[in-house]
């Protein structure tokens, strides 16, 4: 068979080709070594013995097929044919890739492992690379989690011995603290005597400035197994990292703590910050409270901020909830925890530990980076959204661009609903989006397209003022104020 011939042939179809060679079969040298032998590199590897899946039993197997390659090194070309009067095959080579992936495979599932994926996505990855890319579905169609561990063992293995650290923890220590202040991490060890614990507080300069200006909301929650040092975790531990951070960061003041059920760290929350007051999120609230005006101030208190002027407030709110133990869920923590132990491990030294979390931190302080930008230069793009609207909207920061769009989409539901023109003669609205957020609500553009023309470039230039002279620390100062409104007639609703 001349090259011409086997120039469209898939890899699937290469491999069957090669696996039950009837007819001399002519290739060139390099494309026989870069696009053919790869594919059945496994094929007549001898096996003696083999597991079956699933089962203790064994069986020898040895394949008594021979083929015969000729390499014409002068022309440069490969002769693959089979000797005279050879057996057939007494496998498959489905057979064959369970007992040994072909190197086009094994490349395929390196190049995944290298990125540390878990062995159940590099699974995935592999099979939907090789069925729709190269034509590969038969040769990966039993690739199992467990092989592919294997070579993701044999792979990091070798490359991540230093993440293991030292045996001794003392060592260990001072060596991952020596890192932490090369990366120029802030780093603090302590000791807890009467517990007999050891502990590391370690932050990013960049994170603390965060803490500074941010801290009045905070969230915490632990992730374990990071390493192979099995500490012992409980509150006092915990609270004298706090009370580390809280000297850092002379100014913090945290008006509330978001934390998951736990215990230990609320019993450490106590200790460094007494009297702070936990607070639930909104749809547990739903769940747990059950009466309606209860609910309504709980919600209004979650828009306030925790300062003198409004203590009151939340105490009140606090006091009317029925349940006597609020907490709030972290999500945000657990998905950087997630992240976070899918490149730890167990076996790592505290050393392993570092280097990854500081490589976590590098990751996310450039994905904020990348959110700040687009914050600040991303535009968005809408359909059948005036150009004038566009055109002004485009001014606001990008998230503001997203909630705008939507108002003026909500005006279309209005539309549709047979709702009148609001009948509005100012840019006051008492909506909840006006008043929570400050800008034109889907009642002002309802009423600057089909009555009075509100939105003025003078009115453009009011909403856009806010965010160029105070950007969204505007709403810092924001307060909502929850009001007795009467019930509307249906008359009045249209």
């Amino acid at each position: 068979m001349s090259n011409n011939k086997i120039v469209h042939f898939t890899s699937d179809e290469k491999r069957a080709l090669l696996f039950n060679i009837k007819n001399t079969l002519e290739i060139s040298e390099e494309e026989f070594d870069n696009s053919w032998w790869s594919l059945v590199s496994n094929v007549w590897t001898q096996f003696n013995s083999c597991k079956l899946n699933n089962s203790d039993s064994w069986k020898v197997f040895t394949c008594r097929f021979t083929k015969h390659l000729i390499r014409m090194t002068s022309k440069k070309l490969i002769q693959i044919e089979c000797y005279n009067n050879t057996s057939d095959h007494t496998h498959t080579l489905i057979e064959s890739d369970r007992l040994k992936r072909s190197t086009a495979v094994r490349t395929l599932v390196m190049q995944e492992a290298i990125k540390n994926y878990p062995p159940v996505a590099i699974v995935k990855a592999v099979k939907e690379y090789a069925n729709n890319e190269l034509d590969l579905g038969e040769s990966v169609k039993d690739l199992k989690c467990k092989k592919v561990a294997n070579i993701k063992y044999k792979l990091h293995g070798p490359l991540e011995t230093h993440l293991v650290g030292n045996i001794e923890l003392e060592s260990d220590i001072l060596e991952t603290i020596s890192y932490l202040k090369n990366q120029e991490y802030y780093c603090e060890r302590y000791y807890i005597s009467q517990k007999s614990t050891y502990g590391i507080v370690f932050a990013h300069p960049e994170q603390l400035k965060k803490l500074h200006q941010y801290g009045w909301l905070i969230l915490i929650d632990s992730t374990h197994k990071t390493n192979k040092h099995d500490c012992n975790e409980n509150s006092d531990t915990i609270a004298e990292a706090l009370k580390i951070i809280r000297n850092i960061c002379k100014n913090w003041i945290p008006g509330y703590v978001l934390m998951d059920q736990s215990n230990i760290e609320a019993n450490s929350i106590k200790k460094v910050f007494p009297g702070l007051k936990s607070v639930h999120i909104v749809r547990t609230w739903i769940v747990k409270i059950y009466e309606k005006k209860t609910r309504e101030i709980m919600i209004g208190a979650m828009h306030k901020r925790t300062k003198i002027r409004c203590e009151q407030f939340i105490q009140n709110a606090i006091q009317q909830c029925s349940v006597s133990a609020v907490f709030t869920s972290t999500n945000a923590l657990k998905s950087y925890h997630s992240e976070l132990k899918r490149i730890t491990s167990f076996l790592y030294g505290l050393i392993g530990a570092s280097y990854k979390i500081a490589a976590l931190d590098q990751k996310k302080q450039a994905e904020s980076e990348n959110t700040a930008f687009n914050f600040c230069t991303k535009k968005i793009s809408a359909y059948g959204v005036d150009n004038k609207f566009l055109e002004e909207i485009h001014k606001f920061p990008f998230p503001v661009q997203q909630m705008l769009i939507k108002e003026i989409g909500a005006v279309m539901d209005r539309l549709e609903k047979g709702k009148y023109v609001p009948g509005l003669t100012s840019l006051e609205c008492h909506c909840l989006f006006h008043n929570r957020y400050l800008l034109p609500c889907k009642h002002i553009f309802y009423e600057h397209m089909y009555g009075n023309q509100l939105l003025t470039d003078n009115a453009w230039k009011k909403f856009q003022g806010l965010f160029e002279e105070n950007g969204f620390e505007i709403y810092e100062q924001r307060e909502l104020v929850i009001e007795e409104i009467p019930i509307q007639t249906d008359a009045e609703k249209k």
